[in-house]
């Protein structure tokens, strides 16, 4: 039986958790092959909180005892695995977990949930308490995780093919371990390519490649600017690249940006910088702009043929020239 992974559910609800909405997953009816309505969220003892996310800050060794709420918005009741697992930047930004079935090493293994399952009635919540402890060798800095509920129903592919189908939601774990932090990004891999326009007479673009890690152990964001210049001087900055609100620590994202360039200068310089944007509470961070240039060939081919073709014509004007004074010379000897 193939297995399909519901993983744009996860994404939405981790996203939505950024703004203190209660993590859902998409609406349906899981026992009619659809998808189910429930959600995670932290909750206190004697009922729901404001809090968007699990927050810790602790020294190696510490131990934490919370709960986690879930909910269930559709008319039967649905049978949940509930499990921890480590989070992780994807390369095309935001923030996940890893795929069920793969081993957490890190603050994943740190949560120890009550149940490995649940059972939440219809239209009802379920209070799960748990327990978060730090190992005494933790390093210091930023570690991070997601509290997942997951439901696998069978459903139809695209051709009527039974399917399994894991739906996950999930709650974002932040714990930062009491020590020295280091907050730095690094540009690495920056590439360049021109493309010419048809016209040799007009100017083409540059799409310029690269990464933008976490080398540090603080979660960080990036403000990013991207410029291709020329050998006398002049600068084009590239429009619409966005900011990355966080990249976790030793991760990366990936960035392509497009730059539109003037006339072809033969030899171009493309830029980039990276501003590292600090999380909320860690304003008081020493933060340090990096940066990294890439020199490239920028030529049309069209304008190199049109000035060949300039050249043979008057290389074969002058030599024309040269023979009618040679003929001249030669008639008056």
């Amino acid at each position: 039986m193939r297995r399909a992974i519901a993983a744009t559910a996860l994404l939405g609800v981790l996203l939505g958790l950024v703004s203190g909405a209660p993590a859902t997953a998409a609406p349906g009816d899981a026992n009619s092959g659809g998808r189910a309505t429930f959600g995670v969220r932290p909750t206190g003892r004697n009922g729901p909180d404001d809090r968007p996310t699990f927050a810790y800050a602790a020294t190696p060794g510490g131990v934490f005892s919370d709960q986690v709420e879930i909910s269930n918005a559709g008319t039967r009741p649905l049978t949940l695995k509930v499990y921890a697992s480590d989070a992780f930047t994807p390369r095309t930004g935001g923030f996940d977990l890893l795929a069920a079935g793969r081993t957490s090493d890190d603050a994943g293994t740190w949560v120890s949930l009550s149940k490995s399952s649940v059972t939440v009635p219809a239209r009802a919540r379920v209070v799960l308490p748990f327990t978060l402890k730090v190992p005494t060798g933790a390093t210091p800095g930023d570690h991070s995780a997601g509290i997942v509920a997951s439901l696998t129903s069978i459903g139809n592919d695209a051709k009527g093919n039974k399917v399994a189908v894991d739906q996950r939601v999930g709650a974002r774990v932040y714990l930062r371990v009491s020590g020295e932090l280091t907050p730095r990004l690094t540009v690495e891999g920056l590439t360049a390519t021109y493309h010419p326009t048809a016209n040799p007479f007009a100017g083409g673009r540059t799409t310029l490649t690269y990464r933008v890690r976490n080398t540090g152990n603080v979660r960080l964001g990036a403000h990013q600017k991207v410029t291709v210049g020329t050998l006398w001087g002049s600068h084009t900055t590239a429009d619409g690249i966005a900011d990355v609100p966080e990249i976790l620590p030793g991760d990366a994202v990936d960035m392509i940006a497009v730059v539109k360039t003037g006339f072809p200068a033969f030899w171009l310089t493309g830029s980039v910088t990276a501003d590292p944007m600090a999380q909320a509470g860690d304003e008081k961070l020493p933060l340090y702009t990096v940066s990294r240039d890439h020199g490239y060939w920028a030529v049309s081919w069209g304008l190199l043929a049109v000035i060949g073709g300039i050249m043979l014509l008057a290389g074969a004007w002058c030599g024309a020239r040269y023979l009618r004074r040679r003929r001249g010379a030669d008639a008056t000897a």
